[in-house]
């Protein structure tokens, strides 16, 4: 082989572009075959068509990013025969390709996360770098080995490959007329078509299924075309008939509409009956509903406390998250809104649009406000979100002491045990009426055992049995909590709330059990437990509920006569008519009704089941475009 000589450059040149859609051919295949129930829907010719589009996609990449190499090594001067000069180049274009091939990589680990690709997310990934690479060690600690040796394998094979001598190295006249041939090419490449519109993200669903666009999509063609894809096309219907047909999903006889001019979705109870209610908000980290025994009936054993809080409390059984990661959940929670694809989360952009916030609606009608979180202070920016959303005490890991029996230390902060404890020692100094908010983290992957007592399961790190550990853990402080929340004088006149950020990253568990039942919307169904005592009666409800509802809720149920802006409604309003979930995935927005869901890429619509959604696709569209609209001309809320 080392004598091998190759007839000329374009043939060296061609067989390295042809290697690298082998690789990424293969990372493409390895994304299927690691996630055969994700796409078990697809057919053979629709496993073809989705392959083959792939290809497109890394005809895309290729030239995007290595495309400038192939110029320089055909360009017709006599230093590109020169054999140091070529493996300058070879060894650099490995490089990238080798990181093109990397990124790829950790883009299919991740898609087991929460189904869909690394979308620009990435670009926020500094609000808490420290945190995700410290839980990426953790977790894959030997496949970024692996990765790293297969990314140097690469590098050496480009290496080795323009290290080999050429035979034919004459230059003529005749190759300057194939350069605008190889413009030609990179230009199709990088644009995706001829004419019109360039290809982006939309583009690549060759079946109107979720899975295919997501088979034939890869990591850094969303990393490239993500950042170019902020302002998404809203044109497909006209603003005022979205902000009318958003007032109807919105109809309600308890409120009304206060400014709908500068304004048209400000609103405000008719005839606000102020009760001064204590809140205490539980947001824990990653609880699907599927582990939840009261609502699921899968017996895992490990939520007792929770079953018993939703048995003598009100359960809500579909309801839904906005999003796939906690700092959805947080923008949601706190604003009442699901981040429109080509805006950031709150914290980083979003803030700038003047919405209507927790913290802030309570403060103004007189409550003590807190909000808390086990992971650091600064951990998804939640310090600075809080404050922004009208909180006026916010403490993290590094203010609360470990005063319990856990041993070592957690992944993230400190053991909900000691969050649980310094919680109920802030709302004992508190004064009444009082909001608060705290956000778990113990069930965060990697699953760290606290204390042998708590292991129901063969324990691990990385699998669905400590996951189901940790989760007895927290359910066990929630026992804890209650029971001293029981014996103070505020428990009376205080609603809990339990919920989660949004369901368990589960995809590389093994799937014991699921729940059977219908119009479930997958990757986003987590429970709502409401618990008061005293206050409200036990109660199982079905309606269609989210994250974005609980702002409108407690507005309702609190009687607060503050105005606000929110596209949702009250859990406690029976005059509504149009019950739903908004949900964003990436940059693809969803909803959910009593008919099914349905997904909307910003090029067509992606329904989960064979029905047509005429309705659900105007509703999606116009809540969509009036979020856009409104935050975008700065009128939303006052």
């Amino acid at each position: 082989m080392n004598n091998f000589i190759f007839q000329n450059r374009y043939q060296q040149t061609l067989i390295a572009i042809l290697f690298s859609f082998i690789i990424l051919t293969a990372i493409r295949l390895f994304l299927y075959f690691k996630y055969p129930v994700y796409f078990s829907n697809l057919n053979a010719n629709e496993l073809i068509l989705s392959l083959f589009m792939g290809l497109r996609i890394d005809y895309a990449v290729l030239s995007v990013f290595t495309s400038l190499y192939w110029f320089f090594l055909l360009l017709p001067f006599k230093l590109v025969h020169n054999i140091t000069y070529r493996k300058t180049v070879g060894t650099i274009w490995g490089i990238t390709f080798a990181t093109i091939a990397f990124y790829n990589i950790a883009d299919v680990m991740y898609f087991g996360y929460v189904d869909r690709h690394i979308t620009n997310e990435i670009y926020q990934i500094h609000n808490d770098i420290y945190t995700s690479l410290d839980m990426v060690l953790n977790l894959y600690s030997f496949e970024i080995f692996i990765t790293f040796f297969f990314s140097f394998a690469i590098v050496y094979f480009f290496y080795k490959l323009f290290s080999f001598e050429i035979n034919n190295i004459t230059l003529n006249k005749k190759e300057w007329l194939i350069l605008p041939l190889i413009l030609i090419l990179i230009i199709l490449g990088i644009r995706g078509k001829i004419s019109g519109k360039p290809f982006t993200t939309s583009d690549a669903f060759s079946v109107k299924k979720l899975s295919s666009g997501n088979l034939a999509l890869s990591g850094t063609y969303i990393l490239y075309r993500s950042k170019k894809n902020i302002n998404v096309n809203r044109d497909t219907i006209p603003v005022k008939e979205a902000i009318l047909n958003v007032k109807k999903v919105l109809q309600s006889n308890k409120f009304e509409y206060t400014n709908p001019i500068e304004y048209p979705l400000l609103r405000k109870l008719k005839n606000p009956d102020k009760k001064n209610y204590n809140v205490v908000i539980v947001l824990i980290e990653s609880l699907s509903a599927k582990y939840l025994d009261v609502l699921s009936k899968n017996n895992y054993g490990v939520t007792p406390t929770l079953d018993k809080l939703a048995s003598q409390g009100q359960l809500y059984t579909n309801f839904y998250a906005s999003g796939q990661r906690s700092q959805d959940a947080i923008t949601t929670i706190y604003s009442g809104l699901t981040q429109p694809v080509g805006f950031n989360s709150i914290g980083s952009g979003l803030e700038l649009y003047g919405l209507s916030y927790l913290g802030d609606i309570a403060a103004k009608e007189g409550y003590s406000t807190l909000a808390m979180q086990s992971s650091k202070r600064s951990s998804f920016r939640v310090d600075a979100v809080s404050e922004i959303a009208g909180f006026e005490e916010y403490y993290g890991a590094e203010d609360i002491p470990h005063v319990g029996e856990e041993k070592g230390s957690p992944q993230f902060g400190t053991w909900d045990g000691n969050s649980f404890k310094f919680l109920h020692k802030k709302l004992n100094t508190l004064k009444e009426p009082f909001l608060s908010f705290f956000f778990t983290s113990s069930t965060h992957a990697p699953f760290f055992l606290p204390h042998k007592k708590y292991e129901k399961y063969s324990h691990s790190n990385k699998s669905e049995n400590g996951y189901l550990n940790t989760l007895y853990y927290v359910d066990q402080q929630i026992n804890e909590f209650i029971s001293k929340a029981k014996r103070e004088t505020w428990f009376k006149n205080t609603i809990f709330i339990f919920s989660a950020d949004h369901e368990v990253w589960s995809s590389s568990f093994s799937q014991t059990k699921k729940i059977k039942k219908d119009n479930v919307l997958k990757g986003y169904h987590i429970p709502l437990i409401i618990y008061s005592p005293g206050i409200l009666k036990p109660l199982n409800s079905n309606i269609i509920a989210s994250q974005n509802d609980i702002i409108v809720s407690l507005i309702d149920l609190l009687g607060f006569k503050t105005e606000f802006s929110v596209i949702a409604n009250s859990i406690f309003d029976t005059s509504v008519q149009t019950r739903f979930a908004h949900v964003k995935k990436g940059n693809i927005i969803g909803l959910n009704t009593v008919n099914g869901s349905i997904f909307y890429n910003f090029k067509e619509f992606i329904p989960e089941e064979k029905k047509t959604f005429n309705e659900e696709k105007n509703i999606l569209l116009s809540i969509d475009k009036t979020q856009a609209y409104l935050l975008k001309n700065d009128m939303w809320s006052k």
